[in-house]
């Protein structure tokens, strides 16, 4: 038989066990919290409730404060189709289980709530969808499963979400299935709200996140939600999104207001500023003659050719007879 350390002390501790009773054992470097097996502890009374006053005067003595090991410190809920809320205490073990609607009911009783008390959270969790999965509920496409965490301390809510969409997430991938995994943490207000509904935090977070996708919110009325499974809550959900984006305009936020030039573009010039002011030329190119320079000053013929004879040399002595052409 299981049982779970509930109080410690220097040489003793006190043990809950499966049937309701607590037993006073020796210490053994316990913790509270850990899961023991009862028949290889070693007893040294047993307590019942019979006896009220002997109950109460060794738990002062012990001062194991063992009240607050069933007082819920935490709530969780699974949804699914099925419906389920657990109380867990500050020791993360489940103190209380229930079915908020049939198919939840259904569950706990398949697995046995008597079996489930005392076990850590996370444990108990992985159970019931691996039982929610065997009976069929996340074969069908678009199934979805919410898991949602309540505290006192919203950043221990967290982290519990965190850890148990992980082992959930586990769970489903070893059953084959597709189901969409989601956790989050909720405040204790939202699970009040909750209890008034008749129905899980977790699936109130649901409802209001389909409220708000719709573009028309108030023609949802919260009631005819409430008997919905987590797989029509999403898929309205997604339905209402796709719907909106396809009303928003194609172009950017804001797009329509901006010009087509670039911001202070239309007080810009068309020319690179002082364009204007700047010849076409190369700077100093004005100043510069087209010829080369020195050409200006110097002639078109070679140098010297000015000064020889367009003939060859000596070709103006030579006659334009020959030599003895003028001779009798």
């Amino acid at each position: 038989m299981k049982a779970v350390i509930v109080g410690v002390k220097r040489k003793t501790a006190a043990m809950l066990c499966e049937d309701g009773s607590i037993v006073k054992v020796v210490n053994k470097n316990y913790s509270i919290g850990k899961e023991v097996d009862a028949g290889m502890t070693t007893k040294l009374m047993t307590i019942r409730t019979a006896i009220t006053v002997a109950a109460a005067s060794l738990l002062f003595a012990l001062g194991l404060g063992t009240s607050s090991y069933y007082v819920p410190a935490r709530y969780v809920s699974v949804d699914i189709n099925p419906s389920i809320e657990y109380s867990v205490n500050m020791y993360n073990r489940v103190v209380d289980a229930k079915g908020v609607n049939e198919d939840g009911e259904h569950i706990l009783q398949e697995l046995n709530i008597k079996e489930l008390k005392n076990k850590k959270i996370e444990d108990v969790v992985s159970m019931t969808v691996a039982e929610a999965a065997k009976e069929g509920y996340l074969k069908n496409e678009g199934s979805g499963i919410m898991i949602a965490t309540a505290a006192r301390n919203n950043n221990n809510a967290e982290e519990l979400a965190a850890k148990l969409k992980e082992a959930v997430t586990a769970v489903v991938e070893a059953s084959n299935s597709n189901a969409l995994v989601m956790g989050e943490a909720v405040g204790l207000e939202r699970v009040e709200e909750a209890k008034e509904l008749g129905i899980t935090p977790g699936k109130l977070n649901l409802i209001e996140k389909l409220i708000e996708s719709s573009e028309n919110p108030e023609s949802i009325n919260k009631e005819d939600w409430l008997d919905k499974s987590v797989k029509e809550i999403m898929k309205q959900t997604k339905e209402n999104k796709d719907i909106g984006q396809e009303n928003r305009p194609s172009e950017t936020p804001g797009q329509e207001n901006r010009p087509s030039e670039t911001p202070g573009q239309e007080n810009m010039p068309s020319e690179t500023p002082d364009q204007e002011n700047r010849p076409s030329e190369t700077p100093g190119q004005e100043n510069r003659p087209s010829e080369t320079p020195g050409q200006e000053n110097r002639p078109s013929e070679t140098p010297g050719q000015e000064n020889r004879p367009s003939e060859t040399p000596g070709q103006n002595k030579i006659p334009d007879s020959n030599n003895g052409n003028g001779r009798g």
